[in-house]
């Protein structure tokens, strides 16, 4: 049995119990892609069988996948750089409901980026129902600890972000993903508010069951902030395939080794897979947009990768990935884990069995071609 096969009888054994589908994407030291796929789109109201290149909601992977390169891609335009006070480039950001803050002062784009920027973690802005009201909401948020100081992972952050970016750009980030993530590599399955783009609600992934309609979300974000923004944010909302998703990291990789990338230079892949920010007690750090592998205080990756050189993101509705810069692989795994069980907590366990198998063997994986 082979490596995927054996990967493939994990991922079935947890069918029902953790998700009701998953789908893998591993990219190798070539660069090649070798994809497996098990289980349902949904299991209630109905079973309906998971199918090759199904849309799953990708949630907080947003904001590495779409947020984080194109800030990048807007440093390498001179439109924005990683050390601006967020202040100068979004004047309102300096006040809060209470009037002018200094402490907002100190915040820079990086900050915002490495969730080192003192916001804190979460508002139910939904309550608006208004995407530039929330925007507006967000900008006006208060510093919940001393800005650079510590690393507090924030949505608000990235909320934050999205209206800078528009703001910069004149464009919303749903159409700066198109021009600057999807297009230059080809995506056809990976955008926001897919169910406005041609898909159907068959071709995507359901996220929660709802008791109360007998019916299962599928196409809207499962997040309500990324909702009521019209599906379109920074921190959430984002719409892809587990095999496209593939494509754009190793694009990254790509660029971050030196070679020709359709949407970073070598420079700005470097930069954003470096320690921008760490806790304060020895906790969690952050590139730009990504998370730094460490095996003592991260659970997703598993116990093999490599320290301080492999960098991932976890999202809410069970997808996650991650990338070894030293083994020169990514491994990118998206399941439904909250149509089972929201509160779930085993796909923990799930992402160290799967994460650990195929770092271990990476190599059996040159004897399984791939895409």
């Amino acid at each position: 049995m082979g490596l995927l096969e054996r990967v493939r009888a994990v991922l079935e054994s947890y069918i029902g119990k953790v998700y009701s589908g998953a789908d893998l994407a591993v990219v190798d030291p070539e660069g090649n892609i070798h994809s497996i796929y098990v289980g349902y789109s949904q299991l209630k109201p109905y079973k309906d069988p998971l199918r090759p290149n199904s849309i799953f909601d990708v949630a907080s992977l947003t904001k590495c996948l779409s947020t984080a390169v194109i800030a990048m891609k807007l440093v390498e335009d001179g439109l924005i750089h990683l050390k601006d006070k967020v202040a100068d480039l979004l004047p309102e950001f300096r006040y809060t409901v209470a009037g002018g803050s200094e402490v907002k002062e100190k915040v820079r784009v990086w900050m915002l980026l490495s969730h080192t920027s003192g916001l804190p973690p979460w508002i139910p802005l939904y309550r608006v129902k208004d995407r530039s009201q929330i925007l507006n909401e967000a900008v006006r948020a208060y510093p919940s600890y001393d800005p650079g100081s510590d690393v507090v992972y924030s949505d608000m952050g990235y909320i934050v972000l999205t209206a800078l970016i528009e703001r910069v750009t004149g464009e919303r980030l749903d159409a700066l993903f198109d021009k600057i993530v999807g297009g230059p590599l080809k995506l056809k399955r990976t955008v926001y508010n897919p169910l406005g783009r041609g898909f159907s609600r068959n071709e995507i992934v359901a996220t929660e069951y709802d008791e109360a309609t007998g019916e299962s979300l599928r196409g809207l974000p499962h997040d309500q902030n990324a909702r009521a923004m019209e599906g379109v944010s920074g921190h959430a909302g984002l719409f892809s395939t587990a095999s496209e998703s593939a494509l754009i990291v190793r694009s990254l990789i790509n660029a971050y080794r030196g070679s020709w990338s359709e949407i970073l230079s070598p420079p700005s892949a470097r930069a954003m897979f470096r320690i921008w920010g760490c806790g304060r007690y020895g906790g969690l750090c952050y590139g730009i947009g990504w998370q730094v592998y460490d095996p003592l205080n991260v659970v997703s990756g598993g116990d093999l990768l490599t320290p301080k050189r492999a960098f991932g993101h976890t999202g809410f509705t069970g997808t996650s990935i991650w990338i070894d810069l030293d083994l020169d692989i990514a491994i990118v795994l998206y399941t439904n884990r909250v149509h089972v069980d929201r509160e779930g907590v085993h796909i923990h366990r799930v992402r160290s069995i799967v994460h650990n198998h195929i770092v271990s063997k990476v190599g059996d994986l040159n004897r399984e071609g791939g895409q």
